[in-house]
């Protein structure tokens, strides 16, 4: 309900807001929706919910300044909690292109058999490196701005106007945007604030804290795809020796045992004969990262393995002939172009289950509150 995830201090924090409202997003990968072109127009009193708030494409401009898309899906309901997806583009994308690649936003999608609302923020520029709509957590970013604060502030502004469900916030990303979601995951105060995460095809830069240096304040639920054919955010990684600006990269797979390590999945090896792996079978062996103890293969040339034995799972997809995609079967994503059509829809068939599966422990949701109260 509405007097269980809203404050009227955070109505009073965020001042005055513009809201555009649009039938469909905008297919130009470069184009972005601004409050200028905005075919409707709301004003949000200072202090005053929304009785029956918009729904549809929602321009959002905060006071920092920084915007966002917001998708209210026609199903929402007022009077019920709903969950809320933040998914943050790559170096160079915006935000109605993420919501194109994604599929976020089609009709009948659900989460715990609930409308979800979405959200695609919009990166900022970085003249220094001539680089556009980025984000924290590569040697690139924009140090002038808080792009943590930002996610926060759009938690405050949804929560401030829409019903939603605190316990089931969830982030994903793709590329630059894939790392900033992996940054959040290792972050003390945002890892307790969303439920799980999911990065795509992430760039594991060192200032996503892919290497070292990242301590959640919890277990943390994570779903992490990555096409085999990526040459843009190799799967093999990169090495310091190589002849690339922004740094080393690591290894796909030593990324995801390392979070199954934090997670407290115990090192062992299991058997090859077998999908799953019982505790009695387990063997641990120091200095080494632990091994998957559940692999399958849920479509052609796409294997997918799952640690399970901690305090929160780390699923993970590889997905074979697919580059720098986001994947689907209308090959959306363009970025892996010639590889960027999967024979299956991640977001349908892989992502919303495991967001459905999550929900944030309840001695963490204190911290949701004090993010929609405005206080940091």
């Amino acid at each position: 309900m509405v007097g269980t995830s809203l404050s009227l201090l955070a109505v009073s924090a965020l001042t005055i807001f513009r809201v555009g409202v649009h039938s469909a997003p905008l297919a130009d990968d470069q184009l972005v929706f601004p409050p200028s072109t905005s075919l409707a127009e709301n004003t949000l009193n200072e202090g005053v919910q929304l009785v029956d708030p918009p729904k549809g494409h929602i321009n959002r401009t905060l006071p920092s300044g920084r915007e966002y898309v917001l998708f209210v899906p026609e199903g929402y309901d007022h009077s019920v909690d709903h969950p809320v997806v933040l998914s943050f583009h790559g170096a160079g994308g915006n935000s109605s292109r993420q919501e194109i690649i994604t599929q976020l936003t089609k009709p009948g999608l659900r989460i715990d058999e609930k409308p979800f609302l979405s959200a695609f923020p919009q990166g900022v520029d970085n003249e220094i490196w001539g680089m556009k709509h980025i984000w924290r957590g590569a040697p690139y970013a924009n140090q002038s701005v808080d792009d943590v604060q930002f996610v926060k502030d759009i938690l405050i502004d949804i929560s401030s106007n829409y019903s939603t469900d605190p316990s089931r916030y969830y982030a994903s990303g793709k590329s630059n945007g894939g790392g900033f979601t992996s940054l959040l995951a290792c972050l003390p105060d945002t890892s307790s604030i969303f439920a799980a995460f999911a990065p795509v095809s992430p760039a594991l830069y060192q200032e996503a804290l892919s290497f070292a240096g990242c301590f959640p304040s919890r277990a943390v639920p994570i779903l992490h795809s990555h096409g085999v054919e990526d040459d843009d955010t190799p799967f093999e990684g990169r090495s310091r020796h190589e002849n690339w600006p922004f740094g080393p990269e690591p290894h796909v797979r030593n990324y995801r045992q390392r979070w199954a390590l934090r997670n407290g999945h115990p090192n062992h090896n299991p058997s090859e004969s077998s999908n799953s792996v019982s505790s009695s079978d387990l063997k641990s062996t120091t200095g080494e990262l632990p091994e998957p103890n559940e692999v399958y293969h849920p479509h052609p040339n796409t294997t997918e393995e799952r640690w399970t034995l901690g305090k929160a799972e780390v699923i993970a997809l590889s997905v074979g002939g697919l580059g720098h995609s986001w994947p689907s079967t209308e090959g959306l994503d363009l970025a892996g172009r010639p590889n960027n059509v999967a024979n299956f829809n991640f977001t349908g068939q892989h992502l919303l289950p495991f967001f459905s599966r999550h929900t944030l422990p309840k001695e963490f949701l204190v911290n949701n509150k004090l993010v929609q109260e405005g206080i940091n």
